[in-house]
């Protein structure tokens, strides 16, 4: 019995060991995967040498960006420092503009005290002439009574008064003058030179009346060498020297000419020199 069934141990040991229960390993084929190929190396070659030109690609792009952004920085440095200056422009700009501000208003200040005194000088100017014409016209005036008598013979301690007497009476037709007309006060004119002209000798006459009775008959005098004439302060004066050409081209024309104190009135008009008809 014991045999049999270390018999029966043996047999089921032998099943167990028997081909039908053992496993069968898978046999490798000698044949080379396709992995193994060198298409497919050149293929995984390949692709590692796309990715090291990705990579730099990449990194060559990265570089590029780099670069950009320090040339992001200088432009910002430089923005930055333009920024500085255009304030400080900006500061000397609204510091000019407000110097020009404060020179435009002197200037309108200046322009306007400019007007004022222009207005003024104006004013002073038309003041002045004023002045001078009503003193021109008081010196007239004080002349009103005068005559100025020429080329009477001059001597030492002669007596003007009685010399115009005698020329009233011996030339002039009036009677009895010495008594008849009174004349305030005469004398020579302008200081003594050495020359043989005598001076004029200017008389004062009481009256008017007697004056315009010695002018009016000074025609009576031609040919003697003595003439008469009205005196007239400096500037009337001169203004009738420039009109005399002009009298005796319009007289010798046959023309109606007076002369009235500065105006020359020819015809019934007064004549004005071209100068003042511009």
């Amino acid at each position: 019995m014991a045999y049999v069934k270390h018999g029966s141990k043996r047999s089921a040991q032998n099943q167990k060991n028997s081909p039908l229960n053992t496993p069968v390993k898978e046999s490798r084929s000698k044949m080379p995967r396709v992995s193994d190929t060198p298409m497919k190396k050149e293929e995984e070659n390949q692709k590692k040498t796309i990715n090291m030109e990705d990579i730099y690609e990449m990194m060559a792009a990265m570089s590029e960006k780099l670069k950009k952004l320090d040339k992001l920085d200088m432009i910002e440095e430089r923005i930055k420092g333009i920024e500085d200056q255009l304030k400080s422009v900006k500061h000397s700009v609204e510091f000019a503009h407000d110097e020009i501000e404060d020179i435009k208003k002197a200037n309108e200040r200046t322009v306007e005290i400019d007007k004022k005194t222009q207005e003024r000088l104006i004013e002073l100017e038309a003041i002045n002439t004023k002045l001078l014409n009503s003193v021109i016209d008081l010196k007239a005036r004080s002349m009103r009574d005068n005559l100025i008598f020429y080329n009477i013979n001059e001597k030492e301690g002669e007596n003007t008064t009685s010399l115009i007497h005698n020329i009233l009476e011996e030339h002039l037709g009036i009677e009895n003058a010495s008594i008849n007309v009174k004349i305030d006060r005469s004398h020579r004119m302008g200081s003594k030179k050495s020359d043989t002209k005598p001076r004029p000798i200017v008389a004062k006459f009481n009256y008017y009346q007697h004056r315009e009775q010695a002018r009016l008959n000074a025609k009576k005098l031609k040919g003697t060498g003595i003439a008469i004439s009205e005196q007239f302060p400096e500037e009337i004066a001169r203004i009738r020297k420039s009109l005399y050409p002009e009298l005796k081209k319009a007289k010798a024309q046959g023309r109606k000419v007076q002369m009235i104190r500065d105006k020359l009135i020819i015809d019934g008009q007064v004549f004005k020199p071209a100068d003042q008809n511009k």
